[in-house]
């Protein structure tokens, strides 16, 4: 695991994963993106796939803490998002009904809640773990 975690402070091994985020996230969204307009029925907004993918880019670039700070806070606000649409479209729905033909708590929404959140969860702890290490200089040099 510490191998892992060194490897991860180089720093083009980051850009490459910065990279391999901003590919993997054009992917995901180039399908959907003729969906995109300000306001839609399915709440999918155009600044949700722009400023991650501006972030990663510039990133991909810079690759300095400020945009390493903006891309974790906006992971966080996004993966709070994400838990907050499980649990209001999966549980809390599926409570409030009056009837009820089938369990809401079948195998298959379990499976998928524990795969969601693991990838999540995966992804939070790389971004964390790929923070830019400033270049510390030699503090003897500065003394006067």
């Amino acid at each position: 695991m510490k191998k892992i975690i060194e490897y991860l402070k180089i720093d083009k091994v980051q850009r490459i994963i910065y990279g391999i985020g901003l590919v993997l996230w054009i992917i995901l969204w180039i399908d959907d993106l003729k969906f995109i307009t300000n306001e839609n029925f399915f709440g999918i907004y155009l600044w949700q796939v722009i400023i991650p993918a501006l972030l990663l880019f510039a990133q991909l670039i810079f690759n300095n803490r400020i945009l390493w700070i903006a891309i974790v806070g906006y992971l966080g606000l996004y993966s709070l998002w994400i838990i907050w649409n499980i649990v209001e479209s999966d549980i809390l729905i599926d409570i409030q009904r009056d009837y009820s033909p089938r369990p809401f708590w079948t195998f298959e929404k379990v499976q998928n809640w524990i795969i969601i959140l693991t990838i999540l969860s995966l992804i939070n702890w790389l971004i964390w773990k790929i923070k830019p290490i400033t270049k510390i200089k030699n503090v003897a040099q500065h003394r006067v």
